[in-house]
């Protein structure tokens, strides 16, 4: 409807594109508002530069439900957001039998986006037991960064060595050669 009959027409195809690429679920994330503020931020930032829309998907509660970075600590990690960014996301598999990334990567990935969260998740799966999450609810759940449960050590990330954190990771992997061909390549299928 909002593509019809908008006068920034560009602005809604490209929300539907990055929302193809960028998928989440209301099955999983359950939260129907986050996922509209997501559309949003694909709206504002999607023909910007695709590292500030990366730093602010990896920051969106309903990527965090989606793909369980809510639930990596840094003794304990949870490998789904950092695989879905590098292998869905950013750099693809690779083509011809180049690799892109290693298990190693992704591993190395993971342990940067440790102590990134939802603020007051406990509290707010309690209230969303309580409250409507129809159609849109109450719920509007924030980004968090948890020193605390950050793995702050030294990690080695696409040949690059440092205490990398999630921003350190989202630069990194935006320089690479890879990245523009797979964003190209969707883009380019895509439109």
């Amino acid at each position: 409807y909002r593509m019809i009959n908008t006068k920034r027409p560009l602005e809604e195809k490209i929300a539907l594109f990055w929302h193809q690429i960028f998928v989440t679920g209301h099955a999983k994330c359950e939260y129907p508002r986050q996922q509209t503020i997501e559309f949003d931020m694909f709206r504002r930032d999607g023909l910007g530069k695709f590292d500030n829309l990366l730093q602010g998907l990896a920051k969106d509660p309903a990527m965090m439900f989606y793909l369980d970075n809510c639930m990596s600590h840094k003794d304990a990690i949870n490998e789904n957001w950092g695989r879905e960014l590098l292998e869905l996301f950013s750099m693809g598999v690779g083509m011809d039998g180049q690799v892109n990334y290693t298990e190693d990567d992704v591993k190395e990935c993971a342990r940067a986006f440790t102590g990134w969260t939802v603020a007051n998740a406990e509290y707010m799966t309690m209230r969303a037991r309580n409250d409507s999450l129809w159609p849109y609810g109450r719920l509007d759940l924030y980004f968090e960064y948890r020193p605390d449960d950050h793995d702050d050590g030294e990690k080695t990330f696409l040949g690059q060595t440092g205490r990398f954190n999630g921003e350190d990771i989202v630069e990194i992997i935006c320089r690479q050669e890879a990245t523009a061909h797979f964003i190209a390549r969707n883009m380019y299928s895509f439109f």
